[in-house]
């Protein structure tokens, strides 16, 4: 796998004195790790942890709901135990089924909330308390779900429930943001995009991890709550990591100069709040604060930037076809081609490794060859220099990274048709592994949205583009999951159709991208002017 230290990270300050010592007798090691290799560990672990009990969850929803629903119709057996033959009634599969909907609706809407309480408090406080935060919700959700199941009956499923709100904000979405939000801190422009994709392919790697010994271990120690003991432990573990060797990615000094651009701002805004007179809008309106860097606004030349918008928009679509579409694969090979749970667990193994290869080894090479066929040199005026802020302007084009993203949709594409249309296990697993290498466009495309936007509100924007997503993933079960629930006897590989033509609509956006968009610093005598991607600098 590529290494991310094959890149130079942005060199951080610290809330009072440098991440790094400067003096030169370093220890016996003779190597300090720097922010981006420590960020690995923390990548890997939460996205193992956020998928490692993914199955046994839904059995242990589907074992609550059958005690209660045994138990309001007095069937309970006298010692308690329940068997499969008494959960097979329509009414417990119906019931499961709506709180499985209801669950995937809730996890979207929860990421979207989170992703902008997230960005309101990191640009305060910083990014490593939220961090903290997170993983701290996520040990208390697997904890309650564990106390759960040494209660009973109706405490059983209050506790249930409880643990699963806390799991809405700090599920696989909200992880991956703030992963995300960490690495454009630390990195430099013309190194973000290689260093976005490897970040996301190591956090690959913990998926694949937890379902290659998810149901092994499951299924050999015969306990449902083995795999939250580990992902307590592991929780606990990175807890730990973070507090004594996670440096802060966003330092004091950028925090304030943020404060003061909005303080500026709300200065030139005072009078119209003023006719709002309603500090519960203004309040309400926080939830919302990410969604204002979609807002297109004006440029030096009169015109409008829609660069972040189309982004957004892209986003959101691909989002909306891609989500459901692995769980469509799964559940046409289980019904048509009879698949095991262990079989299941193959192709998402395979799924998951090809991606890991895809993210962290092949596009950031594909990078490193094409760039200089790409590049053209940017020669920007002497009053935009600035040797402080050196990293936030790139000097290569966005053409390869558009090129990329659409290549990559375009393989996504054809190969889950592929994946449908063939009708053999090793063909099958041919298949999804070329689906694998469809995964760049997600990391990217993230590159692309935080060029446009000054290096203070990288973080807001980002919640911005996490919020859309999450829309995305609200409707993804409801629009494509009604296409596949109405056309799976029938019609089975319309779904895979549908989703190839919606990701390549949504490919084909990003072409109206223009370099022209991206953030650039104005020169001193126009600080009176303010664009969506042009920005005055104190």
């Amino acid at each position: 796998m590529s290494s991310i230290q094959d890149v130079s990270p942005t060199k951080l300050p610290s809330e009072r004195a440098p991440l790094l010592p400067e003096r030169q007798d370093v220890s016996s090691s003779g190597r300090q790790f720097s922010p981006l290799t420590l960020l690995i560990p923390l990548a890997v672990a939460t996205r193992l942890t956020s998928t490692l009990p993914t199955t046994t969850l839904l059995g242990v929803i589907q074992s609550v709901i059958c005690r209660l629903w045994l138990i309001s119709n007095g069937n309970l057996p006298p010692g308690g135990e329940i068997s499969e033959e008494l959960c097979a009634v329509p009414e417990v599969d119906k019931t499961y089924a709506t709180v499985i909907s209801a669950i995937l609706i809730g996890q979207g809407l929860g990421a979207m909330v989170a992703c902008s309480v997230i960005s309101h408090i990191s640009s305060r406080l910083g990014r490593k308390p939220v961090i903290l935060g997170i993983v701290a919700i996520s040990f208390l959700g697997y904890s309650l779900m564990v106390c759960s199941q040494y209660l009973s009956e109706w405490l059983e499923a209050s506790v249930l429930i409880a643990s699963l709100l806390l799991q809405m904000f700090s599920g696989t979405l909200t992880m991956t943001f703030v992963v995300n939000v960490y690495t454009v801190d630390i990195t430099g422009a013309e190194d973000r995009t290689p260093v976005l994709s490897a970040i996301n392919g190591w956090a690959v790697l913990g998926q694949a991890v937890s379902f290659a010994i998810g149901g092994l271990v499951t299924t050999e120690t015969n306990d449902p709550l083995i795999v939250y003991y580990i992902s307590i432990f592991l929780l606990g573990a990175i807890f730990v990591y973070v507090l004594a060797f996670l440096p802060e990615s966003f330092p004091e000094e950028k925090r304030d100069k943020l404060r003061r651009q909005r303080s500026a701002q709300q200065n030139v805004e005072a009078s119209a709040r003023r006719k709002l007179s309603s500090r519960l809008i203004s309040t309400i309106a926080i939830a919302f604060e990410p969604l204002k860097q979609l807002v297109p606004a004006r440029k030096a030349d009169g015109r409008q930037n829609l660069r972040v918008l189309y982004c957004a928009i892209h986003i959101m679509i691909t989002t909306l076809a891609d989500v459901y579409t692995p769980a469509a694969l799964l559940m046409l090979y289980i019904t048509k081609y009879n698949y095991s749970p262990a079989q299941t667990g193959i192709v998402l193994t395979t799924l998951s490794l090809s991606a890991v290869f895809s993210l962290t080894y092949a596009i950031p090479s594909l990078i490193r060859v094409l760039r200089p066929i790409y590049a053209r040199e940017i020669a920007l005026p002497e009053d935009q220099q600035d040797s402080s802020d050196d990293t936030a302007i790139s000097m290569s084009t966005d053409l390869l990274d558009i090129h990329i993203v659409f290549v990559s949709l375009v393989i996504n594409a054809a190969a889950y048709i592929m994946a449908s249309a063939t009708t053999t296990r090793v063909s099958h697993l041919i298949a999804v592994g070329v689906v694998g290498f469809g995964a760049a466009h997600g990391p990217i495309v993230r590159s692309l949205v935080v060029s446009s936007v000054d290096p203070l509100k990288q973080g807001e924007v980002l919640a911005a583009i996490e919020m859309m997503s999450s829309i995305g993933a609200f409707l993804s079960p409801l629009v494509m999951g009604g296409i596949f629930t109405a056309t799976i006897s029938s019609q089975p590989m319309l779904v895979f159709y549908t989703h190839g033509a919606i990701v390549i609509a949504a490919a084909s956006l990003l072409f109206l991208i223009r370099d022209s968009d991206r953030y650039k610093k104005l020169p001193p005598h126009d600080t009176n002017i303010t664009t969506a991607n042009t920005f005055t600098v104190d």
